[in-house]
């Protein structure tokens, strides 16, 4: 079954192996992603997100051009294997070609330093998707974890910090360019205010149910009937933390069955035409039941054992997402 999947961080361990002296190979490498296993995994799409980490103390401008360029350098060696994705043509036409697609996107906005100017030059690279925020606060909205608030398991959400002055310019630009808003890593706060402001669908890339897994990234079900009403999207996190509910993170599991009573939880409130696949692989530790990105087939029979149809695990795990980009691209 073909796979679609709007998030990993893979960009970010490459250009980390690169800095440190170690080059890894995107044909075959140690990550949760690279060309061997795409392939091994039957993908159709997989998003790379140039990821800049605030805390770092680099130029997060300098950090995501970096990492764009690995995009662009992985494009030009394997173009028989693997082709850009930039508008919806090109989803089509690799598909035709037998490629996987590879689309450019950014995690943390920070990166273009409130700048619009920079955001338009981002686009005119490729990106296409971008999160206003990651963990940290920026010109242009506050993060789901609070930057004053106690380090707790579960974290408590943001409830009264959203989007500045900038990051409103922003989601109007960013709609203007069908650049896609992407709200996972946003307070609750600034996800109300892209819910109520928005006039085009967005995306959570890498979020799941915070009925089922109480962590401030998880999504509210108001925030998902919300979604849902304005035609947008939501991709399940396999991250431990951001799907079991335990006393402590780090008794927290990976396992295909809890991705897949998340996909039924967002199923109930909000539809299965909103959800796809934001697996978050490269930016995720511990021990995962899905490995790495060849052994989707497991989550495909724990989503069947969970009573979803054959054709609503398809639309999980590609065609919900393809008609998401196609239509909104």
């Amino acid at each position: 079954m073909k796979v679609w999947d709007l998030h990993c961080d893979t960009l970010s361990e490459l250009r980390h192996a690169q800095k440190e002296g170690r080059p890894a190979s995107f044909a075959h490498n140690a990550l949760h992603i690279d060309l061997a296993k795409l392939e091994a995994g039957d993908y159709m799409l997989q998003c790379l997100a140039a990821f800049v980490n605030l805390g770092s103390g680099e130029d997060p401008l300098v950090t995501a051009l970096e990492e764009i360029d690995i995009f662009k350098q992985i494009m030009e060696k394997y173009p028989d294997r693997i082709a850009p994705v930039y508008t919806a043509a090109d989803i089509r036409r690799n598909a035709q070609a037998g490629k996987i697609s590879a689309m450019l996107t950014v995690e943390e906005g920070a990166c273009c330093k409130g700048s619009l100017g920079v955001l338009r030059r981002l686009y005119e690279l490729g990106v296409r998707m971008m999160t206003l925020t990651w963990n940290y606060p920026n010109e242009l909205a506050a993060p789901n974890v609070k930057a004053d608030g106690p380090a707790l398991w579960p974290c408590p959400p943001d409830t009264e910090h959203g989007l500045t002055d900038t990051g409103f310019a922003f989601l109007a630009e960013m709609e203007r360019l069908h650049m896609i808003v992407d709200i996972s890593h946003l307070s609750d706060r600034g996800i109300w205010d892209v819910i109520e402001h928005s006039t085009r669908p967005f995306a959570a890339s890498h979020s799941n149910c915070r009925a089922l897994a109480p962590h401030c990234r998880n999504l509210t079900d108001q925030m998902i009937r919300a979604m849902a009403d304005k035609g947008c999207i939501a991709g399940l996190n396999y991250c431990a933390a951001f799907l079991d509910d335990q006393p402590s993170g780090d008794l927290c599991r990976s396992t295909t069955a809890l991705i897949a009573k998340h996909a039924a939880h967002y199923k109930q409130v909000g539809g299965a035409e909103m959800i796809a696949l934001g697996s978050d692989f490269d930016g995720i530790g511990g021990k995962l039941e899905l490995e790495n990105c060849s052994k989707m087939p497991l989550l495909a029979d724990a989503l069947q054992k969970e009573g979803f149809t054959e054709d609503e695990v398809e639309g999980i795990f590609w065609r919900n997402a393809r008609r998401f980009f196609e239509e909104n691209l």
